[in-house]
């Protein structure tokens, strides 16, 4: 790809494409490289090769997405996954066995954490992936570059901005766990929360203890509440609704939902009904186009 003539900064960009390993770090620097590009007639082919070169990568990793393939190999990526990083000791692995209650190494000593580990846990009844990572450097960037949801674990500001400019390029949101609270005093805490939040665009935050349990489900509706989902639950005429639900895109409709249980049902169905936050009121008669709410109950019969 040739930069002759370009500028100090398109030729930088161009370099850091050379370097990137995965397809979300070469998306980021063509992005850059596209915006440097001069917008003049001759450079009018560079500029239509850049685009479509940034096209094929973004639906690369779209297709990855859509079949819950993550780039690490020998990880399939439920519908909701979130990843558990930061520096060493901070209590990472720690919180991750409270989440899942499965028991993971922890030491007093930097690096215990040497493979990814993967879990599960609940919010009220949606089922969440999550992945201790090896603290930082050792982690595996393909991983956290391509998750839905980062966890990143500190227990001080500093942490912060080096664990930022690690996770750069993930394209997953952010819930910060500034943890071992119990070893802060009120003023303290108070410190830390106004300067989070002024210096680093107010972002998602927690305080955590592992010590003190109080604020476990405060941190997993925070996790639960960074996916784009809703849950929708099936039911048969006078039966009781199922037990788990289903995960859907926010903005789904109906017909959305009745694919996603068999390709090609929705062109069988003869009549459908809902209850829950979408409908006027319960029972509701609804076509394939209705829009669907979180907690929706939907019902229908085929031909």
């Amino acid at each position: 790809m040739a930069s002759t003539n370009q500028s100090p900064f398109y030729q930088k960009a161009e370099g850091k494409y050379l370097q990137a390993t995965t397809d979300e770090g070469r998306i980021t620097c063509l992005e850059n490289m596209i915006k440097e590009c001069p917008k003049h007639k001759s450079s009018e082919k560079m500029l239509k090769n850049l685009t479509n070169r940034l096209k094929k990568l973004k639906d690369g990793v779209e297709r990855r997405k859509k079949s819950g393939k993550s780039n690490k190999s020998g990880i399939k990526k439920s519908e909701m996954q979130c990843v558990l990083v930061g520096p060493p000791n901070t209590g990472k692995s720690g919180l991750f066995k409270i989440l899942t209650g499965l028991e993971t190494k922890t030491s007093l000593y930097p690096f215990s954490t040497t493979e990814p580990k993967i879990g599960t846990f609940k919010f009220e009844d949606a089922k969440i992936q999550i992945i201790d990572m090896p603290s930082f450097p050792n982690h595996d960037r393909s991983l956290i570059n391509s998750s839905d949801t980062l966890i990143v674990v500190v227990e001080n500001l500093k942490q912060i901005v080096d664990s930022e400019e690690i996770i750069s390029k993930a394209i997953g949101k952010r819930i910060l766990v500034y943890n071992k609270e119990d070893l802060l005093s009120n003023e303290e805490k108070r410190k830390i929360e106004a300067t989070i939040k002024s210096k680093f665009g107010g972002c998602n935050f927690i305080l955590f203890s592992e010590k003190s349990l109080e604020k476990i489900n405060e941190l997993k509706e925070k996790i639960f509440s960074s996916f784009p989902i809703i849950r929708v639950y099936t039911k048969e005429p006078k039966k009781e609704p199922s037990a788990e639900p289903m995960i859907l895109n926010k903005g789904s409709l109906l017909k959305d939902a009745v694919e996603k249980i068999r390709k090609g049902m929705s062109g069988k169905i003869k009549m459908s009904r809902i209850w829950g936050p979408s409908s006027k009121f319960g029972g509701q008669v609804i076509g394939l186009e209705h829009k669907l709410k979180d907690k929706d109950i939907i019902e229908f019969k085929t031909e």
